[in-house]
């Protein structure tokens, strides 16, 4: 995107106008990861070239563009868990809708249902399907088995753009190639009765076509001041419903990177969602979509995701 925030360029046919050759790096947004540092700064030089040049040939309003997921099909996608506030509100709220205030309030004074120890010693994450992406604008679609209690979750995105493998935290900064927001959606119904009945991990619950909205693009990392400092908002058909901030995470990106790398290697692509923030879910008031709502995620320095659910079929 140019400075004035409302124009976008064509980097290929740009460098090419500036160098007189096109650069392999620019094909796809998955080859300038693999580029790595040197195909991000020739990425600038062009943009700068772009903003100094009279000729408007490689520029379209962004207005007319349609902005498909900023990685279509991820490498792979790690869906963390990072947020306590989220947890403990979330569980405040299903037992409030079983059994009513007082059952919450004994549960505060028992811990008969807590946060798992697990949650403390490392951050946890499941593998998500990287074929059910969607980007901004995209439709949701409801899922085609029953399911009565559909719900967004706001969250902050982060693609690595650096191969590697058993990766210090103190080092995991450098392999972060941006930032962006992810919709991580959710069919309760199915999520508890997996979650409760004893199934391994998430399922169905966060299994299902168009579940992983992305977008509405990538910030590269160097642009954002402080992602440990993000204010985050999320709105339903226009209405606030919960506000939070990415400095509530238990746990760092660059935690997550260190944890996730362990004996694996991770690759340019890799798509991490860092988890619901506190206030940003329906389930922690116990409200859920409805056919046709409009769900806008927003995060400073990166932008509004914006979907519609529909359905059900």
């Amino acid at each position: 995107m140019l400075a004035d925030g409302v124009r976008f360029f064509d980097l290929n046919r740009c460098h090419e106008a500036m160098s007189g050759l096109p650069s392999v790096s620019f094909h796809s947004l998955l080859a300038l990861m693999h580029g790595g540092p040197q195909a991000l700064d020739l990425a600038r030089k062009t943009l700068e070239y772009a903003e100094a040049s009279q000729d408007q040939a490689w520029t379209r309003p962004l207005a007319t563009a349609e902005l498909l997921a900023p990685l279509p099909q991820p490498a792979k996608i790690r869906s963390f868990s990072v947020y306590e506030k989220h947890m403990l509100q979330a569980m405040d709220a299903f037992i409030k809708d079983k059994a009513g205030s007082l059952a919450v309030k004994l549960n505060h004074a028992l811990k008969l249902m807590k946060v798992p120890k697990q949650f403390y010693e490392a951050p946890a994450y499941y593998k998500g399907n990287p074929t059910s992406v969607i980007g901004h604008e995209q439709d949701i679609r409801w899922p085609t088995f029953d399911e009565n209690k559909m719900d967004y979750e706001l969250e902050l995105g982060v693609f690595i753009g650096r191969e590697g493998q058993d990766i210090p935290a103190n080092e995991a900064n450098a392999y972060i190639f941006g930032y962006t927001i992810y919709n991580d959606v959710s069919a309760r119904e199915r999520l508890l009765s997996e979650l409760f009945g004893g199934k391994l991990g998430p399922l169905k619950g966060k299994d299902f076509e168009t579940g992983n909205a992305i977008g509405p693009w990538i910030v590269t990392a160097d642009e954002i001041d402080d992602p440990r400092n993000l204010a985050m908002e999320v709105r339903v058909n226009g209405e606030v419903k919960g506000r939070g901030n990415t400095g509530e995470m238990y746990y760092s990106v660059e935690e997550m990177i260190a944890y996730a790398s362990l004996g694996e290697r991770l690759v340019p692509g890799e798509f991490f969602g860092t988890g619901a923030v506190g206030n940003g879910t329906g389930i922690e008031t116990w409200s859920f979509l409805n056919a046709g709502d409009v769900i806008e995620l927003e995060i400073e320095q990166i932008g509004v995701l914006r979907n519609r659910l529909v359905g059900p079929n």
